[in-house]
């Protein structure tokens, strides 16, 4: 049985941010849809923090497979009902018409789309101890993405308001859990390479937060801050690789990936492995300036001292 949508959210260790997520998903979440959260071996146990919910439309799954986000949404993937998957993060919250507007507006009128995302408010910290709200993933127009856009806009996190039909993710397979961050980047590039229409909604669908040990003192921290530079360079250079026709046709999609790996290379104090990549670069001037982005990135990082955090 198939119903509207389903909203995943993969946790661990966060309970008290998770209580924050699943409210906000039960309020969004249309009466004949369903919210279900994969705990991916959290402690303690998911099921501790959300004793609190009395809902039918809440799903509580222990993921006893693989470890990491991409491996927990695969898991909640599986059992999930809905004809559209929102993913939601487990420190994050899902506006409260966001669904309805996508099932309603998009979905409903738009059949050929396949998989969108949406502006973002990010709630963060100021130094006073203040929060402060800004608007974050609004440089599109609100419908339909344009190839013409640059790429950098045509990719986002999963955090940022991400859905998708769910016979999309079936055609296109699972997200890559050998990736242990920057999973939503390679799946983005393979909905792009695989020409699959998609919707930016200009209203934001989520609230972000930003938080630190300080302001979430017994949660787990961001992922990118847990893993290291070189790990993530390595990840891109698969990017880069994997997608030969998309980096071959599509100038910023090479230099966008190119850069990312370049950036995270030298901050790790591989030079001498960004300069070699830069020199398989399509042409002269491409070739130049990412060399020239590898040495000041490089001496930066040695300058600050960041390279030795790698």
């Amino acid at each position: 049985m198939t119903i509207p949508c389903t909203i995943l959210i993969p946790t661990k260790d966060r309970p008290n941010l998770l209580r924050r997520a699943v409210k906000s998903a039960l309020i969004a979440a249309p009466g004949n849809s369903e919210v279900i959260v994969i705990d991916d071996k959290s402690n303690p146990p998911a099921q501790d923090a959300l004793e609190e919910f009395d809902d039918p439309r809440l799903v509580l799954l222990v993921n006893d497979g693989n470890s990491g986000a991409a491996a927990a949404r695969n898991f909640g993937i599986k059992s999930a009902k809905g004809k559209v998957i929102f993913f939601l993060d487990d420190d994050d919250e899902i506006l409260p018409d966001y669904c309805n507007e996508i099932l309603d507006t998009v979905v409903a009128k738009h059949h050929n789309i396949a998989y969108g995302f949406s502006a973002c408010w990010i709630s963060g910290n100021k130094s006073n101890g203040a929060t402060e709200d800004t608007i974050g993933n609004n440089k599109l127009q609100q419908g339909i993405i344009s190839a013409s856009e640059p790429f950098r806009r045509r990719i986002c996190a999963f955090s940022r308001g991400f859905w998708i039909k769910r016979d999309v993710l079936e055609e296109l397979g699972p997200i890559d859990e050998a990736m242990a961050t920057n999973e939503d980047t390679e799946y983005l590039c393979r909905l792009i390479d695989a020409g699959k229409p998609a919707w930016f909604s200009a209203k934001p669908g989520v609230r972000i937060y930003e938080h630190n040990a300080e302001t979430a003192p017994n949660e787990l921290g961001h992922v990118t801050n847990r893993i290291k530079s070189t790990n993530r360079a390595q990840i891109f250079l698969t990017i880069y690789h994997r997608y030969q026709r998309l980096m071959e046709t599509d100038k910023q999609a090479r230099q966008h990936i190119a850069r990312r790996y370049i950036k995270l290379s030298t901050k790790s104090g591989k030079l001498r492995e960004s300069w070699k990549f830069a020199g398989t670069l399509p042409s002269p001037s491409e070739r130049f300036s990412a060399r020239y982005y590898a040495l000041v990135n490089y001496c930066a990082y040695r300058l600050s001292g960041k390279h030795s955090k790698a």
